[in-house]
């Protein structure tokens, strides 16, 4: 009896539980639940998008700052000044520096500006450190390894070097000139001289200096102060020709030149009493053109006037005496070697306002580098 009664319970108790099943029955209200978000959109990891990244890389590795560009991202790689450093280093120091500045313009932004600029340093002191008596048994003249400049003809010579100079001028219809001139490099940009020579207006003895305020081998520049203390034998009087000039090397074949300044004499006229000071006035320019390391040619023009108007004998004009010259440069010798430098030209007038002694003329020039 107990055992049927705990199984009838037992199957009361079970329909109870499907009676009060509320969820099944009776509905129970549920909280609002929020809107499920939309899915993203897939992306697609194709060739498309590789290539779009490859294709912003490449821009970026090439863009040229130089172009426009105004990020301040490195615009080289260490593979890129490798090899520009292997390269450069086959040349000479003079090579190197334009080489390394050629990269730094082109890559402003690279992260091996410090050690190019130290580099670029070194090199400079290694140009310019020889002393004027030249590295044991190096050359003896530090200018001439620095910047072998073309030495004009007939205008002053506008580099500071250790030369000896010898020339001799015939002209028409009866003119005759020697000249001899030492010039001594005291420092690389600077020089004295002394000498003999005749200029228009008689033989003249000659000292003075020349200070290369610039000598660049870098820029191929020079700007050079000239002082040339003069004393005239006949007639006698003294005289300081003070001048200034400015040359400039265009690649390695092209040589230019501008100089000029006043002509300051001290002389006797005639019904002055005691001397008077006068101020003519002179200016040159020339060009140089290397044809081969042998030979070159060049032109030259040579202006002197008075800066007052001359009297009567004159027309009333302003005295001058312009020439223009022209002709060859060879460097003889061992190649390699420039110790030697010769020119042959010829000397034409081209505007005077009257001169009775000179109507043209031939030069040889030779120049000995010490």
């Amino acid at each position: 009896m107990l055992l049927l009664s705990l199984l009838v319970a037992r199957a009361l108790a079970a329909d109870d539980d499907d009676d009060f099943d509320f969820d099944d029955d009776i509905p129970i209200p549920q909280p609002a639940q929020p809107a499920p978000a939309p899915a993203p959109e897939p992306v697609d990891d194709g060739d498309e998008d590789d290539d779009s990244l490859d294709t912003f890389r490449e821009t970026g590795d090439d863009t040229d700052l130089l172009d426009g560009d105004d990020g301040p991202r490195s615009t080289d790689s260490e593979k890129e000044y490798r090899a520009a450093q292997n390269e450069l280093a086959k040349l000479e120091p003079d090579e190197q520096i334009a080489g390394w500045e050629q990269y730094l313009a082109a890559h402003p932004n690279t992260p091996y500006r410090t050690e190019i600029e130290h580099r670029i340093e070194e090199l400079s002191d290694q140009m310019y450190a020889i002393g004027i008596d030249g590295p044991g048994d190096g050359p003896t003249d530090a200018s001439r390894t620095e910047f072998e400049f073309a030495h004009p003809l007939q205008l002053e010579n506008i580099n500071p070097r250790t030369r000896l100079e010898a020339a001799f001028e015939w002209g028409l219809p009866d003119y005759a000139n020697l000249v001899l001139d030492y010039e001594h490099a005291l420092l690389r940009n600077f020089s004295a001289h002394a000498g003999f020579r005749r200029r228009y207006l008689g033989w003249n003895l000659e000292a003075g200096v020349r200070y290369a305020v610039v000598k660049s081998l870098r820029t191929q520049t020079l700007v050079t102060l000239i002082g040339d203390f003069r004393v005239n034998t006949n007639p006698a009087y003294p005289g300081f020709r003070p001048q200034i000039a400015v040359g400039k090397r265009f690649g390695k074949k092209l040589d230019t030149a501008l100089m000029g300044g006043p002509d300051l004499t001290y002389r006797q006229f005639s019904g002055v009493e005691g001397g008077a000071v006068e101020a003519n006035w002179t200016a040159g320019a020339m060009v140089y053109y290397a044809a081969s390391d042998r030979v070159g040619a060049f032109a030259e023009a040579n202006l002197y006037l008075k800066s007052v108007p001359a009297d009567a004998q004159f027309g009333g004009g302003v005295y001058q005496f312009d020439v223009a010259s022209f002709g060859l440069k060879f460097f003889p010798g061992k190649e390699g070697v420039r110790d030697k430098e010769i020119n042959f030209g010829a000397t034409v007038p081209v505007a005077q306002t009257w001169w009775q002694w000179h109507y043209g003329s031939i030069m040889a020039q030779l120049n000995y580098y010490l």
